[in-house]
């Protein structure tokens, strides 16, 4: 049977979005299929991203993995400005070639500074490196110029080591955001920029081996990672994580194969709520999978099942999870098209991280408790159409435990709780397609993502701040070989809002306007070294709320060059 690969590519920009359903089945059937989706609420300068991968040492039999380092940036993917790798065959031996060192810089309206580097070597056949570095900052931004300016500022980098044991590798990264409590009621006249300031700084660490088949001269592949994590805030706030993450593969005949994971962690919160009460909280999480995975003519079938646990010291979340992980797919025309089924559920791990990187402007009095997706069915089909249309459709209802959704606090209208709906599930259809055009020096890309939300608790009326739809169309067009062009519409409907009356306590749903965003860019390159850029980001100047009371920047301008050496 042949492979049958489909790519969902989600990217992510000022806002978060609820995600595109993908799958990724590299045991399918139809060759050279490829669904590529771009979703962006804004144009940002996409992350200088690059995959390293050492040439093939015959002597030591070292075949090392691709590293994937992204950095996410302003937000548009410019990628014939990145640092490049060009494939090349040399007495059977792959070789990737890059340019070591870059550097790009711009600026916007909003007085918004942006620069962004790095240094990235392979040539020794033992080790590789890198080191990326990220600023951008706005000084004023939609309200009341200072009172919402924000910045965003990273360092990150990679080495990995190559023996004849295996592959050892490290990651680490320094993340931190700026950011104001603009959302806030009264007089902005009255308001100081520091009194409603708020920083998240983020501290990451990996270490970890891999051992693939080839080296462990037996039909097993291991790999196991440390990681470390701490999180903390300006107003107290601060979470450490220390975990381990382990994955098994084991080669049986005819390429059928079990994988077995475990993953878990130490996870430990504390914070100052607004009326003084310090928390300390122990919230431990585990999960430990298997599946079977076969191909048998025009089938491809994994089967599986995963055990979660976790542990809050709050006693409100201490409970096994088991859930479901089937995947099923036939070829019903080769190359043309195949129908899928997916049957899975999964712990997802809500902590302080997780919220503060969706909404940083949270409460202090924010609850965490971790979503529990019993089980989440989903039919589909993938389609191939001439030689160059792809087409993803699917059909999904999931059964969610403790689904959260974002509110703003009564006390403090500028920040933002989470309510659990702890007193019933949630059910959610879901209703996606996605689709990819290709023409020479065209490439359109569009998605249409709908979530139906059926409450199980009468205390949550709405699913707040979670859309009914996300709908997205990009476009890009290469002139000669110099010009890049592209063009991005961007559409979110159905956002809504609690809002309480402090005095009476009655509650009330706000209706947040539909969100319309047209992103525009050029680039051009000067020589194989240098490049320009320009982008332009909400076209119309719509300033609309993903969160209530946070508006958007209205037309964003930025223009500038790039740099490889």
């Amino acid at each position: 049977m042949k492979h049958f690969k489909i790519y969902i590519l989600l990217v992510l920009g000022l806002v978060i979005v609820s995600p595109l359903m993908a799958q990724t089945n590299d045991n399918s059937n139809l060759d050279n299929a490829e669904v590529v989706i771009e979703k962006n609420s804004s144009y940002e300068l996409q992350t200088m991203g690059r995959e390293y991968d050492k040439i093939q040492r015959i002597e030591k039999k070292v075949k090392p993995s691709p590293q994937n380092y992204e950095l996410e940036l302003i937000g548009m993917e410019l990628n014939d400005s990145l640092p490049k790798q060009l494939a090349a065959v040399i007495d059977d031996h792959e070789e990737k070639k890059y340019y070591s060192k870059y550097i790009r810089v711009g600026y916007g309206n909003f007085i918004t500074p942006y620069i962004e580097g790095g240094l990235n070597s392979n040539v020794n056949p033992d080790f590789d490196y890198g080191i990326n570095f990220l600023h951008r900052s706005s000084q004023e931004g939609s309200v009341s110029r200072k009172l919402s300016a924000g910045s965003h500022n990273a360092i990150d980098g990679f080495g990995k080591y190559f023996s004849e044991y295996g592959t050892s590798s490290f990651s680490i990264g320094y993340d931190r955001i700026g950011t104001h409590f603009y959302g806030v009621d009264g007089d902005e006249t009255q308001i100081s920029q520091d009194s409603i300031k708020q920083i998240i700084n983020n501290f990451s660490l990996k270490v970890g081996h891999e051992m693939p088949s080839y080296l462990t001269g037996n039909d097993y592949s291991v790999k196991g990672d440390l990681f470390f994590d701490y999180t903390g805030d300006r107003y107290n706030a601060n979470e450490l994580e220390i975990g381990v993450d382990l994955h098994g593969v084991y080669e049986l005949l005819n390429d059928a194969k079990v994988h077995v994971n475990l993953i878990g962690a130490f996870n430990q919160y504390k914070n100052t709520t607004t009326e003084g009460l310090d928390l300390d909280l122990n919230r431990s999480w585990m999960k430990l999978g298997g599946a079977y995975e076969a191909t048998f003519d025009e089938w491809y079938i994994k089967a599986g099942a995963k055990i979660a646990y976790s542990a809050d010291s709050s006693s409100f979340d201490n409970n096994f999870y088991f859930y479901p992980d089937v995947f099923v797919e036939y070829t019903i025309a080769e190359d043309e098209l195949a129908a899928f089924l997916e049957i899975k559920g999964d712990l997802n791990i809500v902590d302080y991280k997780a919220l503060t990187g969706e909404n940083p402007w949270v409460s202090n009095d924010i609850a965490l408790l971790h979503e529990s997706k019993l089980i989440d069915i989903r039919l589909g089909a993938d389609a191939i159409v001439g030689d160059n249309i792809g087409i993803r459709g699917s059909l999904g209802y999931a059964i969610v435990q403790n689904m959260g959704f974002f509110v703003n606090d009564p006390t403090d209208i500028s920040r933002f709780l989470m309510t659990y709906a702890t007193e019933g599930n949630t059910g959610v259809f879901n209703l996606n397609v996605a689709g990819s055009w290709t023409q020479r020096e065209w490439m359109v890309t569009a998605s249409t993502n709908w979530d139906f939300y059926s409450m199980g608790d009468d205390r949550i009326v709405e699913p707040y701040h979670k859309p009914l739809a996300v709908n997205n169309v990009a476009v890009t067009y290469k002139y000669l070989s110099n010009w890049t062009f592209k063009a991005n519409i961007y559409n979110k409907i159905g956002l809504k809002a609690l809002k309480v009356d402090t005095e009476t306590a009655a509650q009330e749903t706000e209706d947040l306007p539909m969100i319309f965003d047209l992103n525009l860019s050029a680039q051009y390159k000067i020589n194989e070294n240098l490049d320009a850029f320009i982008l332009v980001n909400n076209l119309f100047a719509q300033t609309y709320e993903n969160y209530y009371r946070y508006n958007v920047k209205g037309f964003q301008l930025m223009a500038g060059v790039g740099y490889r050496f």
